[in-house]
This record gives structure tokens, C-alpha cells and sequence, in this order.
């Protein structure tokens, strides 16, 4: 009967766009309730499951191979989805993401675009840490000279555009201010903003490199409050977390 054969491209062609649908379909906002995540529409648990996801075997950071070895960036993401991870942590380098104090770099933004896409594709939230001067060779020496104002702005500059980038991203679980800060209880020497030095790598960071009599936990909160302005003036709902080192030095 050749009413067989006009059904059944119908019929696939409703399959198809179907499919497409639910593939489109964006992941859930995660939020909180109480003291417990979920998500933001079916208020759902979700319970954070997550790798970190800031240097490979060959001790490269992510910026240094992902705009020319993207297949190793998507197995890797595969590999994580399949291990039963949800949430990857990476670490965003400041000098990749501002090429002045007030000035991003285009470049860097799209191919943090493109991981957004990469990491819904696979179902996977992503914690961007930011601020990261992981590598000391690669912190440029305007960033470095700064004072402690400029240097704030500098970094609020650099949240404003991660959140503008990110901001219709549904996948971000959150936003991590910096990884290991801290407030100095005496002062630094000049422009030795940073410490914790690891395997040749450097995690740690202050925040002021003098105190000047102020009060330390006033001013984190003021830091604080200064970057998650930068980033609600273009993501309201991301979750933003941070967390400062107890370190009494």
C-alpha cells in the first residue's frame, strides 16, 4: 500500500523534532533551599558530585590547549560524565581573561562559551574559580603593580565579563570568587600579592598587603561584596561561593 511509505517519513520526521526538542531542552538552574541544593524549577536534592578539571597529566593549564586540542577537552568531559561526576570544576586564569585592567580578551570569553556547550552537552554543571595566577611566569606585570584598588577593579572587571558570558548558562552550579584567599594579619612586601606555592604552581592569593589597622573579616566582606556586585550587575541567580584561608600570619 503506498500509504505506508507517505506515513513513514511523517512519522520519523515527528520522532526527529522530538528529539531535537529534548535535546534542547536547558538543565536546571541549581539553587538552594535551606541548607540543601536543588533545583531551581522541580526543587529537585541535588547533591554536588565533582572534579577538578585545571591541569592535565602533562601539567598543562586548561588555557594552554583548549582552543587547539578541543577533542582532548570533549573526551575528557565524556570521560568525567561517564564516571558519574556532575559538577567539574575549572580554574580561569586572569591574564587569559583581561589583557588590561579594564580590558577582556574575545578570544578566551568564546572558548569559555563553547566549554559551557560542551559541558551541557554531557549534562554537566560547571564551578568556574576564577582570578587564577596559577603560573607566576604568566601574571603580567601591570596586574602585578597594582595597588589594592586598582587591583579590586581589576578583578571586578574580570567577573563582570565571566558573568556577562555566563549569564543565560543555566549549567553553572557557581561561581567561586578565587581559590585560597586571604587577609593578611602584618604587612607584605610590595606587589607580593602571591603565596602557596605547590609543584610549581601558585594557589594562594591575598586580597590586601596591608592591613593598615583595618578590620581583616571587614575587609573580606568588602572584597566580597565588591565581586559579587561586578557579577549581579549581570547574573542575578548564580550561586557565588568563596572561601577564605583561617591562616593567622
Amino acid at each position: 500500500n503506498p500509504m505506508h511509505f507517505t506515513r513513514l517519513p511523517i512519522c520519523l520526521g515527528i520522532l526527529l523534532v522530538s528529539l531535537d526538542a529534548a535535546a534542547a531542552t536547558p538543565m536546571e538552574r541549581i539553587t538552594t533551599l535551606n541548607t540543601t541544593f536543588v533545583t531551581a524549577t522541580s526543587q529537585k536534592p541535588f547533591h554536588p558530585w565533582g572534579l577538578n578539571y585545571d591541569r592535565d597529566y602533562r601539567m598543562r593549564l586548561l588555557e594552554d590547549y583548549w582552543d587547539k586540542e578541543w577533542p582532548t577537552v570533549a573526551a575528557d568531559f565524556a570521560e568525567m560524565k561517564s564516571l558519574g561526576g556532575n559538577v567539574v570544576r575549572n580554574h580561569l586564569q586572569l591574564a587569559k581573561f583581561m589583557d588590561a585592567p579594564d580590558k577582556s580578551n574575545p578570544a578566551s570569553l568564546a572558548q569559555l562559551t563553547k566549554l559551557l556547550k560542551l559541558a551541557e552537552t554531557n549534562g554537566l554543571y560547571l564551578d568556574l574559580t576564577g582570578l587564577a595566577c596559577y603560573r607566576r611566569a604568566d601574571v603580567p606585570d601591570w596586574y602585578t603593580q597594582l595597588d589594592e584598588p586598582a587591583r579590586w577593579q581589576t578583578q571586578a572587571n574580570f567577573w563582570s565579563a565571566i558573568a556577562q558570558t555566563c549569564a543565560k548558562s543555566t549549567n553553572i552550579f557557581c561561581y567561586d570568587l578565587v581559590n585560597e584567599p586571604s587577609v593578611p594579619a602584618q604587612p607584605r612586601k610590595p606587589h607580593d600579592w602571591l603565596a602557596g606555592d605547590l609543584a610549581g604552581f601558585t594557589y594562594c592569593q591575598v586580597i590586601t598587603l596591608d592591613p593598615k589597622g583595618r578590620n581583616r573579616t571587614q575587609r573580606a566582606i568588602d572584597w566580597i561584596d565588591k565581586m559579587t556586585h561586578a557579577i549581579r550587575q549581570h547574573d542575578p541567580q548564580t550561586l557565588i561561593t568563596v572561601g577564605l584561608l583561617p591562616f593567622p600570619q
